[in-house]
């Protein structure tokens, strides 16, 4: 960070209200002082970090913690790493942000933490400490993000007397923090290049430590008057408690796109009325049972094929046998990729249709389809409801306790497995590539703890923030090369003036650095 000082020019430094031009040895103490006091107000686990603390060191710490001003805390960095990514998104006009219609993507992502990694596990909650870096969490990339040693999963089923914990490998086992991060997406799945597409929204917290970041990203947006429309995550989020992801996110106008786990498709839930939901979409009750389990069959048959794909090294052929069952296992697939189709455009006939958004008291409204080829057969029904609309309220006493209390817990915008839910599920790729982009070496590069040697979870913070605003920054100068690209922009080419179109009244030579900075309309 200060070598980084050292090389900004005149110009940098008046923008950033540095205007001191000495280069003393102190700069470096400077630099330092600045990011303890900025790490002080924003350190949600504060405590000393100069070395492994033993048990009784550590319980120190822990008592010394107030559990509301570490909230408060963690409220600050969260206020001011969005509001950082909000500064990166109003250098565009107005134009560029209006242009946007409010779909975003969410997902989560590992950042390794500097030092030796590990600690006691949740059985051992307050024992000797393994690394300086005492507030991290085990992270695994597959099933729930918070890893326990097999020591720990073992004393944890003899305490519960149950087999519910299963232990990760030491090598599929990493420390660190997890990042969530909310990115803009396009308005429509292979739409032409309207707006950059920049990260809006991140949070951060011990791996499954916290439960609700979804909702609360969202939130964020909607504070700061971003429109609220398509919300597109993984089964990760959706396979929350119904009240802290998939409700929350209705009530503020977004509109749910999601995947599930293989058990959860097919039939969801039951309305007494005559209703059937089925893979997060509500039917008439009349829908046969084989266009009922039509998402289960499909399914069956794409993880058969995946089954019967060679695993292993590629240097090992494949015998006859295998590439024959390969083979019919493609065919199998493909048959019933055709059926599928058919099932699915003969299902939608019995569709309930949204009517409008969710209300503040939970309740939706629903078009009953009567000119479904059923519908007379479903009307004649004792219990059938007779009106051509009907409202889901709010489920109430018991009923609310269920996993998913009323359907609320699956329901989401697009028929699953639909065109639509195809195209917009699809773009949940962005926020995936932007994780990916900020781990690259040759750009932020948060994959590699050893560049920030500060301890602490709140350092990392700062930095993956930070790297956010420069991500954003990339991404609106590579928005507007391709736009103004002349020429095919190559990776050769791509820092040439000539390969973009150049403001025929600017001065050869002049210095943009030197001045004022355009403000756009706010």
């Amino acid at each position: 960070m200060t070598e980084t000082f050292r090389k900004l020019s005149d110009a940098h430094r008046r923008q950033l209200d540095l205007e001191h031009t000495v280069v003393d040895e102190r700069t470096y103490d400077r630099v330092w002082s600045a990011i303890m006091r900025l790490i002080k107000l924003l350190d949600e686990f504060p405590g000393r970090r100069d070395k492994i603390l033993s048990q009784a060191e550590f319980a120190v710490v822990i008592a010394e913690r107030d559990s509301e001003d570490c909230l408060m805390r963690r409220e600050r960095m969260f206020t001011l790493a969005n509001s950082l990514i909000e500064g990166s998104r109003q250098l565009l006009p107005r134009t560029l942000r209006d242009a946007s219609e409010g779909n975003v993507a969410i997902d989560a992502t590992f950042v390794p933490l500097y030092g030796k990694t590990g600690n006691p596990s949740p059985t051992n909650p307050h024992g000797k400490r393994w690394s300086a870096n005492h507030d991290g969490g085990w992270y695994r990339r597959e099933g729930s993000h918070g890893a326990v040693t097999h020591a720990d999963a073992d004393m944890m089923n003899k305490i519960e007397g149950s087999k519910a914990y299963s232990g990760t490998a030491p090598g599929k086992r990493m420390w660190g923090v997890e990042i969530e991060i909310a990115r803009a997406t396009a308005n429509y799945a292979g739409f032409p290049d309207q707006f950059p597409l920049l990260t809006h929204a991140v949070s951060f917290h011990i791996p499954g430590a916290i439960v609700g970041e979804g909702a609360r990203l969202v939130e964020s947006l909607h504070e700061r008057g971003h429109p609220i429309n398509l919300v597109i995550v993984d089964r990760a989020y959706s396979n929350g408690l119904y009240g802290q992801y998939a409700v929350p996110v209705r009530l503020l106008g977004g509109k749910n796109v999601f995947t599930y786990r293989d058990s959860d498709l097919g039939e969801q839930a039951f309305d007494v009325r005559g209703f059937v939901q089925i893979s997060g979409s509500w039917y008439l009750d009349t829908l046969p049972k084989v266009l009922r389990e039509a998402d289960r069959v499909i399914l069956a048959a794409r993880n058969s094929y995946k089954r019967s794909k060679p695993t292993g090294s590629r240097k090992a052929p494949e015998t006859s046998e295998q590439v024959k069952k390969r083979k019919q296992a493609h065919a199998d697939w493909l048959l019933a990729a055709t059926l599928y189709k058919t099932q699915f455009a003969q299902r939608a006939k019995s569709l309930l249709r949204p009517k409008g958004r969710m209300d503040a008291d939970w309740t939706r409204r629903y078009l009953v389809p009567i000119d479904s080829p059923d519908y007379a057969k479903w009307k004649a029904q004792p219990a059938a409801h007779q009106s051509v609309t009907v409202m889901m309220k709010r489920p109430e006493g018991k009923e609310a306790e269920l996993a998913n209390a009323g359907g609320l817990k699956h329901e989401q915008h697009f028929c699953f497995g639909g065109e639509e839910w195809t195209r917009a599920n699809g773009m949940r790729n962005g926020v995936e590539s932007v994780n990916r982009s900020l781990k690259r070496s040759q750009y932020e590069d948060i994959a590699d703890p050893d560049k920030r040697a500060i301890r602490g979870n709140t350092f990392t913070y700062l930095v993956v923030a930070v790297a956010t605003v420069v991500e954003n920054l990339r991404q609106i100068i590579n928005f507007y090369k391709r736009h103004l690209a002349v020429k095919t922009v190559t990776p050769k080419n791509n820092r040439l003036p000539s390969v973009f179109w150049q403001d025929p009244d600017r001065t050869p030579g002049q210095d943009l650095a030197g001045l004022p900075p355009d403000i756009p309309p706010l």
